[in-house]
């Protein structure tokens, strides 16, 4: 009986032996993989979007959207199986709503100014570049207060001599590129544009492609300014006139808040 233990024993170790150089580890039960919901199509995408905008009764297609409503739109296409993976970089491209900018296009007559420079080609880039140099939030508050203040932007993006007059105010202080997109969201438009973007991405990751990388913003792109406050024509202080240019060198069109030089 002791010769047969013994040689159980033996048989044991021997066994042992054979699964460590195996690799000593039992197999793994392999676990099927749940298939992920289908991607919603991009028209659903559009629709959902378009609904979470229209929530708002004040909305217009073309106004300034805000970082809240982004949000908003990027939640409900997670219920619909869709999780932006770079849901949070393009929140970071749309203005808060405690924005300078978003603040002072929310009253009535910054609406009616919004929807004006909204059918302008960079329209809403040359604003929110405008504000960001000496003055500019002045100029801007003294162009929405003003009657027909929306048509030194119409002149400044339409017309051969505002882009003329766009580089010249590019070499002034934070004016870098000013006739340039700043690379922002601000319309229903431009959000769908970026959103499909991320589409064709997810889409290309889940049929085993190699996706584009999203076009990021440029460097130039001015800081925005989180305030509620701004200032009325009451209590601003007055500019000072700008020097006139030498008489060797070409006049530019001046800046003034009555609108484009006749």
């Amino acid at each position: 009986m002791k010769s047969l233990r013994w040689l159980l024993a033996m048989l044991l170790l021997v066994s042992a032996g054979d699964a460590v150089a195996a690799g000593g580890k039992p197999p793994k039960t392999t676990k099927e993989k749940v298939p992920a919901a289908p991607l919603p199509s991009f028209d659903l995408v559009t629709r959902q979007a378009k609904q979470i905008l229209a929530l708002d009764p004040e909305y217009q297609e073309g106004d300034l959207l805000t970082a809240p409503k982004v949000e908003r739109i990027l939640s409900k296409l997670e219920q619909i199986q869709w999780k932006v993976a770079d849901g949070r970089e393009i929140v970071k491209l749309v203005l808060s709503d405690g924005d300078w900018m978003a603040v002072r296009l929310s009253t009535p007559l910054g609406k009616h100014f919004m929807r004006r420079i909204a059918t302008m080609p960079g329209g809403y880039d040359r604003v929110d570049r405008l504000r960001n140099m000496p003055d500019g939030e002045y100029q801007i508050s003294d162009f929405i207060e003003s009657p027909g203040g929306y048509t030194m932007i119409e002149y400044m993006t339409t017309t051969q001599e505002g882009k003329n007059l766009g580089a010249l105010v590019s070499e002034g202080v934070n004016g870098a590129d000013f006739n340039k997109p700043t690379g922002r969201i601000y319309t229903e438009r431009e959000l769908l544009k970026r959103l499909r973007i991320s589409y064709d991405a997810e889409d290309a990751r889940r049929h085993g492609l190699d996706p584009k990388p999203p076009t990021k913003p440029g460097k130039s792109a001015p800081k925005s300014k989180s305030s509620s406050k701004f200032p009325s024509k009451a209590n601003r202080p007055r500019r000072a006139p700008a020097p006139e240019p030498p008489d060797e060198e070409p006049a530019m069109p001046p800046v003034s808040i009555d609108g484009p030089p006749q």
